[in-house]
Formats: structure tokens, sequence, C-alpha cells
């Protein structure tokens, strides 16, 4: 029994007479993430064609802090070793319940969700806005299957907004003077398009 036991049930109840949302939440489980990494590409191809050195080292910060993130939110699942609902609560789900050690909190899709939409956020406001979005309903897919207790979701929130905004202010000096660095190597192509400076001659 959890805190949130009856909202799970709340979102089993609305999702067992929803059947025509099913099969889009399915989908949108796995394309709402690929969708984030799209926007990520997307922000990396802005930052390149501006010369961007700060808005590059939020992306780099972006692909950083996801991995951190994961690698956290892998770390929780082994300490807590939490049961999924959909084994724990007897309630037709719409989909299947993996298996025994594939613990529940925090939620892994939501954890990347999450820390991909604030990365994006950090590197432009306005993707950072549609990114926001689609892990809302990234969030709310994982608890509408079956999958998660809403507490898994709230988790995965904390956990990566903990680490990409805590970790973004002492990461950004080095970044951009590493970027900085980068750009006057043969992998300058990587992070900006413009000519490379040309020390003065005397």
């Amino acid at each position: 029994m959890t805190i949130d036991d009856g909202w799970y049930r709340a979102v089993n109840s609305f999702a067992q007479h929803s059947g025509w949302l099913h099969r889009p939440m399915e989908v949108y489980t796995l394309v709402g993430i690929a969708a984030l990494a799209a926007l990520a590409v997307l922000a990396w191809w802005s930052a390149r064609a501006h010369a961007d050195r700060r808005a590059m080292a939020a992306v780099a910060w972006l692909g950083l802090g996801t991995v951190l993130s994961i690698v956290a939110g892998l770390g929780l699942k082994q300490v807590f070793q939490e049961a999924r609902p959909c084994r724990t609560i007897a309630l037709t789900t719409v989909q299947a319940c993996p298996g025994t050690t594939d613990y529940s909190f925090p939620s892994d899709h939501v954890t990347v969700a999450v820390a991909l939409a604030l990365g994006l956020w950090l590197v432009n406001h306005k993707l950072g806005l549609v990114a926001f979005a689609l892990a809302a309903v990234e969030g709310f897919s994982r608890v509408y299957l079956g999958q998660h207790y809403p507490h898994d979701v709230i988790g995965a929130v904390v956990l990566s907004s903990a680490i990409m905004l805590g970790g973004w202010l002492p990461a950004r000096g080095p970044l951009i003077r590493l970027i900085a660095t980068l750009e006057r190597t043969p992998l300058r192509a990587i992070f900006t398009v413009s000519r490379p400076e040309r020390q003065a001659t005397t």
C-alpha cells in the first residue's frame, strides 16, 4: 500500500473506460522520448549554426546531465527495489507487467524525459516549453499504462530537476571553455560553422 494508491486506481479506472486511448498511449510512451531526442538534435543544430558557445555548452550539459540522471535513477531503483503497481495491485492494466526485477521507483522513462526537457529549456526557453508538454504526457502515459505509481513519476521529476538544474551552474563555465578549446581542433565542425579565429601576426 502506498500513499498514492488512490491516484493510481483513479487513472487505471479512466484507462479501463478509454479503450480508444490505449494504443496512442502505448505508442507515445516510446515516441515521446524519441521526439524529445529529436528536439535535442534541433537544439544542437541551432547552437552550431549561430556559433553560440553558451547554447552549445547547454546542449553538452543536456547530454551529460541526462546520462547522470539515468545512472542516478538506476541506482535508486536498486536501493528501493519497489515492486511495480501492476504486480502489487490486483487490477487489469493496459500494458503487461515487466519482470519482477524491473523495479518501479523512479520511472526511467520520466527520468529521461524530464532531463531532456530541462536541458532543452536551458538551451532555448521556447523549445523547453514544448519539451515540458511532451514530458508531462510521458509521465501520464506511464501511470495510464499501469507501469508506475504517481510517486514514481514525481520522484523522477525531482531527481532529474535536481541534477539538471543543480549541475548546470557549476558545469556551464568549464563547458564553455572546453568548447572554445575544441573549436580550435579538428572537432570544431561539431560546435560551430564559423571560421576559426586567426592569431594576429606582427
